[in-house]
């Protein structure tokens, strides 16, 4: 398996775990670096990202957080296309949106994950190849 195959296997094993309701927190390196800008939510280290999982996943009475597409990037980056559909555990609004993501990893473990719009994650790559 190559580099490029492994990263993309471990993204895909983080979003496996998260479909079983697991945090998959084995994948995040000690001092990973995680932001995302709903809720607005950022964590320094595997301990804090951690809490803001449970957090955040515990705010919603259904949450499905579906990886569309993964793309290695020239640069060894990952942009992730996702989809989240979720129910508020005390709104019971039904909630639908599409997000990106742009990954790091090193040593087999993820050390940045920095979510945002997708437009926004397409200026920062560029056009698809």
């Amino acid at each position: 398996m190559t580099s490029d195959q492994a990263k993309v296997e471990l993204i895909r094993s983080l979003y496996d775990a998260w479909r079983r309701g697991e945090f998959g927190i084995e994948v995040f390196a000690e001092d990973v670096e995680w932001s995302t800008p709903h809720p607005g939510g950022t964590a320094k280290g595997r301990d804090a990202l951690l809490a803001f999982l449970r957090s955040y996943m515990g705010a919603w009475d259904e949450y499905v957080n579906e990886l569309e597409d993964v793309r290695v990037l020239p640069d060894g980056r990952l942009l992730l296309h996702l989809k989240e559909v979720a129910r508020g555990r005390t709104s019971g609004v039904d909630l639908t949106w599409s997000v990106a993501a742009i990954v790091e990893i090193e040593n087999g473990l993820i050390t940045r994950y920095e979510g945002m719009e997708r437009d926004e994650a397409q200026r920062r790559v560029g056009p698809a190849e």
